[in-house]
């Protein structure tokens, strides 16, 4: 499967100048879990409901006074759009992440996939097999 699939909906993006308070809100209005932080254009960071629970929250910070610079996840991993499933797969499990932004060769953020994403995604498949395998079968002799 090409990851260009996955780039269909539109990346939540900020500026790492901006304020955690607004990343949340942005977080909340367009009901993620992370926003993509960029700089001219470019992939330079990932902010994350848990940065700011522990990085924010947990260390007493406030969070109007923080930038998202402060407490993203720097140069976070990233997959090209050329690769595919099975890169992206191995990619996650490598770096233990559950996130991962999809890039053009520029670090132009296309798309992100998650965690969540891919086991949706293996659902419909396992689905798919289980209805080739019943059809297979006939029916009434048990």
């Amino acid at each position: 499967m090409s990851l260009q699939d996955f780039c269909r909906k539109r990346v939540v993006t900020i500026s790492p100048d901006a304020s955690v308070m607004e990343g949340c809100r942005m977080m909340k209005d367009n009901n993620v879990g992370c926003i993509v932080a960029e700089d001219d254009g470019k992939l330079c960071g990932i902010l994350t409901d848990r940065d700011i629970a522990l990085k924010v929250a947990g260390e007493k910070r406030d969070p109007q006074m923080t930038s998202v610079r402060d407490v993203m996840t720097r140069n976070p991993v990233r997959i090209s759009v050329e690769k595919d499933l099975r890169d992206l797969t191995a990619l996650m499990h490598s770096h233990h992440v559950r996130r991962v932004p999809i890039v053009n060769g520029i670090d132009k953020t296309l798309g992100i996939v998650t965690l969540d994403d891919l086991i949706a995604l293996l659902g419909d498949e396992m689905s798919e097999i289980g209805k080739a395998v019943s059809e297979g079968f006939p029916q009434g002799n048990a």
